[in-house]
């Protein structure tokens, strides 16, 4: 399959004598991207497409720009691939890139930045479990959406990044390029809007 448009194509690998980059790690391909060779851009495609594609839809609540920001999200791997720190894994560096794609996409969001000043986060002693563990039922996770989706996108980001994704306040924060203590902050809040919401429509019975 390729993948063309936005300033590239990108070439998965399913056979032939470039199939044996599959068995390479992902630390071997992107330091191999980062010599100039784009070549195992398709292996990475291939293990990471659907991930990355998955976390875009989920960002943008469904938006028409998912498939060009995914093909994006591989194409400035290819420019900024010097910059991978060496672990097994390239996954949450290329849903990094992906969350920065969607802000810059978005850049004129309204900012929040001003509320965060004066609000701090703390910790409950007993961690609660998240909106999205307690939306059991399909109703509950219909109202979730919804919820997610009214979220501010520098929440929304926040939230996904490290309740979808498993990433860590560090990760996340390297990732936006925000200080680790915004990334609390946010998903504090987002947390906290999540419950109300879906608090509020089952209590009116999920009427508009």
């Amino acid at each position: 399959m390729k993948k063309q448009g936005g300033g590239g194509a990108i070439h998965s690998v399913k056979s032939g004598a470039d199939a044996r980059d599959g068995q390479a790690t992902d630390s071997d391909l992107i330091r191999r991207i980062g010599e100039g060779d784009l070549g195992p851009l398709g292996v990475l495609y291939d293990r990471y497409h659907d991930d990355v594609r998955q976390f875009i839809a989920r960002a943008t609540s469904g938006g028409a720009d998912t498939d060009d920001l995914t093909h994006d999200t591989f194409l400035t791997l290819s420019s900024i691939a010097a910059r991978y720190d060496g672990r097994a894994n390239a996954r949450p560096f290329l849903i990094g890139i992906a969350a920065q794609l969607v802000r810059r996409r978005r850049r004129g969001v309204m900012r929040w930045a001003r509320a965060l000043a004066s609000f701090s986060w703390s910790a409950s002693d007993a961690a609660p479990l998240t909106p999205e563990v307690s939306a059991a039922g399909t109703e509950e996770m219909r109202r979730f959406e919804e919820a997610l989706a009214r979220l501010s996108e520098d929440k929304r980001l926040v939230f996904l990044l490290v309740e979808r994704e498993g990433m860590s306040g560090d990760e996340v924060a390297a990732g936006l390029e925000i200080p680790v203590n915004t990334v609390w902050t946010r998903l504090h809040y987002a947390r906290n809007e999540l419950r109300a919401a879906c608090a509020d429509r089952a209590t009116s019975g999920g009427g508009s």
